[in-house]
């Protein structure tokens, strides 16, 4: 009997092992993000910021500070972040981030300190802070432009995907 369990668990494991793990499927959201960061001529990975609730901030502040991180500040720094880190060889320039993983966790965190509830401040209360240099008023329409845009042409098509009839 022994012989027997065994020789079915080493059937089971060779075939479990010689069986290809199914590929994951990407969300509709990853999906439209990347799609619309394409059209926009973003290097961002929407896999990587749909990792955080307030990503619709982290992108809108992109398109302001860097056309969606064309003209990026710095290695991967698409929100015009400055280096305070001490001893940095950037002190008071643009911070350099390792990756695109980095520098959205990092901006992810950033908001927070504006809007401590979601991430998401209002652009008209966090632009003085952010920006420092006037004018304002260009930065502060060019994110909320940003923020529809995304409204518009992400999470709708999410949504409309969302409600379509299942057959």
């Amino acid at each position: 009997m022994n012989n027997l369990l065994g020789a079915i668990i080493a059937l089971v494991s060779v075939f479990s092992a010689s069986v290809a793990p199914l590929p994951t499927q990407p969300d509709p959201l990853t999906v439209a993000l990347q799609s619309f960061l394409d059209e926009k001529g973003s290097p961002m990975p929407a896999v990587e910021l749909v990792k955080y609730s307030n990503w619709p901030m982290i992108v809108a502040v992109s398109c302001a500070e860097s056309g969606y991180g064309k003209y990026v500040a710095g290695e991967n720094n698409a929100w015009g972040i400055k280096d305070f880190r001490a001893g940095s060889v950037n002190y008071r320039g643009y911070r350099d981030f390792t990756d695109w993983a980095e520098s959205i966790k990092y901006t992810s965190e950033l908001l927070y300190k504006y809007d401590a509830e979601d991430g998401s401040p209002e652009p008209k209360a966090m632009v003085r802070r952010w920006k420092y240099i006037a004018p304002f008023g260009s930065w502060e329409r060019t994110v909320n432009y940003s923020l529809h845009d995304i409204q518009e042409h992400v999470l709708a098509v999410v949504e409309a995907k969302d409600n379509l009839p299942t057959k």
